[in-house]
This record gives C-alpha cells, structure tokens and sequence, in this order.
C-alpha cells in the first residue's frame, strides 16, 4: 500500500497559522483523533507528524465551521462514531449524493431499514465510489456492504484500508490496518482499495456543506 505523506507538526503550525495550544485544545477536544499524532525518532530527536492531507482538511473545516457552531456541535461532528446522525431512506437518496445502484446494493443486504445511520450512510458512500471508480460489480458491493457493517458494529476507529480482492472469480474483502504492506498469493487480483478514514472525511464535508 501506498505511504501516506507526513507533515511535520512545525510546518502544519505554520502552514494552517495556529498555535501549539490550538492545536493540543482541539486534540482534547477529540476534533483531531489521537492515532493522527505520528512520534517519530529525528535526528534532532522525537518529533510528532500527521497525515498531511487529513491533517491540513481537517483544520481547515474546524477553521470554517468554530465560529458557527458550539464545542459541543463540532464534537460530534468530527467525532469518530457519529451516533445522532440519523436519515430517512427516502430522504437520503434525495440528496443524489450516491448513484441509484449503490442504493440498491444496500438495500439488496439490508431490504427492512428504512432509517439510515451515519455507518449505514458510510457503507453506501464507499460502495458508490468503489462502483464508480474501480467497476465493482453489484455482488461485490453487497460483500462490502456486509463486511463494513460487520466492522463498523464493533469498531469506532476508521482507520484501516478495505481492498477487495478477487481469486478464481470469486471475491473477497479484507481491512488492513494503516498503511500496512499486503502480500497475496498466485493468482489473486486486487480489485478495489478504499482507505475508510478518508472516505468518512469526505463524507462528512458532503453532510455538512
């Protein structure tokens, strides 16, 4: 898997132009997640680093949004497991923010619910993507679907790469967590990659532009 770039926590005060005791607010906060703070061993000693990218979104939608709403509002927000966020079906593919077989594969899996969770949200947002970018096809987007609802239910951490993998025909997801290197056997194709963490970033932007 691909390494994600690091930004340095001097060049992301500098870059973003707020303070150490800012930054360390947020972090109690929990606007910034924990496992974003990277120690790593320097030549000039221990320093921190972030995902350079999540990082500079991150601060950068905290920066539009503290002066509209409450610590408490950009709490859950930003939370990793937004557990009021609730939509009806109907009014969720009002939004068009997914393609109407994404829809399908979800309610494929899931024909009885007819209020969506954020998670619930999450699995359709990735599953459109994964469709739209890299061909899924509807069975494998079911699998995924299934795989992600049983991750999410005991999970709250979004920190993993899901890839779909393929062998003989026959798919198959697992998650991976960070950036970890995957090793396959003969014979075995990878078919899609999806990095959760970034996705739900994304997600969040699209639910509270």
């Amino acid at each position: 898997m691909a390494e994600e770039e690091l930004i340095s926590k001097r060049e992301l005060l500098r870059a973003a132009r707020i303070s150490y005791g800012t930054l360390y607010r947020w972090k109690r906060m929990s606007l910034i997640p924990e496992s974003w703070f990277i120690h790593k061993a320097t030549h000039t000693g221990q320093e921190t680093f972030f995902p350079k990218n999540r990082m500079l979104t991150r601060v950068g939608r905290i920066q539009e949004l503290k002066g509209e709403l409450s610590a408490e509002q950009l709490k859950e927000i930003f939370s990793s497991n937004v557990k009021s966020f609730r939509i009806p079906l109907a009014d969720f593919q009002s939004l068009q923010l997914v393609s109407k077989l994404s829809i399908t594969a979800f309610t494929s899996v899931f024909p009885l619910k007819k209020e969506l969770v954020f998670d619930d949200v999450f699995a359709v947002y990735v599953v459109d993507h994964l469709m739209r970018l890299s061909g899924i096809y509807l069975e494998d987007a079911k699998q995924v679907i299934r795989m992600l609802d049983r991750y999410l239910s005991t999970r709250k951490s979004k920190e993993f790469q899901l890839v779909l993998l393929r062998k003989m025909g026959i798919p198959f997801t697992v998650l991976v967590k960070g950036g970890e290197e995957i090793l396959i056997e003969e014979n075995t194709e990878i078919v899609a990659c999806a990095n959760l963490a970034e996705f739900e970033e994304a997600l969040k932007d699209q639910l509270i532009a």
